[in-house]
């Protein structure tokens, strides 16, 4: 039996059908507007947002393939490392942008058509649980169209797992992350994000 035909035949893992469970039931409500999948990277957003999307005919837009080469060439200019997402230049001279932009494309093209956006959302989530707002209330308060339902998912994953799945997919904008794992985790996964992030989307669900 070839690789392919085992992989068909497998039975799927506890974790894996409690993953779909929850996704069902947001699926159930998500066939109109915009869903923003966010995490961690490597949490499992990219796999859940094609779950969901083959569920509800959603169109995907994601972070990694919105606008790679603007953000590889700017950085290339500014820091020497095409790859870097992690440091100040960064999250002040591109990071910002490059979501305004990806919001206001979903926000747009939602309202004909249902969306689901995979990026981790790091900084909107912090913004909103400062301002004391649910996500969606934040995505729409800072929409430049009026916006469609918009709901928000958190993909929770141990950061054990997180790491595993990093080295796995061998992506360049994981190895600053992977060569300082300790200070990553301290600085991000541990930081409280994820609290404040269970505070204001409307769905957590758990990826084991």
């Amino acid at each position: 039996m070839s690789t392919a035909e085992r992989s068909a035949n497998r039975r799927p893992t506890a974790s894996e059908l409690a993953l779909t469970s929850d996704l069902d039931r947001i699926a159930a409500s998500a066939k109109e507007g915009v869903t923003f999948i966010c995490g961690f990277p490597a949490s499992g957003k990219s796999t859940a947002a094609r779950y969901l999307a083959q569920r509800t005919d959603a169109i995907i837009l994601d972070k990694d393939t919105f606008a790679p080469d603007l953000e590889e060439s700017v950085m290339a200019e500014l820091s020497g490392n095409p790859h870097d997402r992690d440091s100040d230049v960064y999250m002040r001279v591109v990071n910002p942008h490059i979501y305004t932009a990806l919001v206001t494309e979903a926000l747009s093209v939602g309202q004909r058509t249902p969306v689901v956006v995979d990026a981790p959302f790091i900084g909107h989530v912090r913004a909103a649980a400062r301002q004391k707002l649910s996500l969606a209330e934040y995505f729409k308060s800072i929409a430049p169209v009026s916006p469609p339902p918009v709901r928000t998912v958190w993909i929770s994953a141990d950061p054990d797992l997180i790491r595993e799945r990093m080295a796995r997919r061998g992506a360049p904008r994981d190895a600053c992350k992977l060569a300082d794992w300790y200070t990553y985790r301290a600085e991000v996964l541990d930081s409280g994000i994820e609290a404040s992030a269970e505070a204001v989307v409307d769905y957590v669900v758990r990826n084991a």
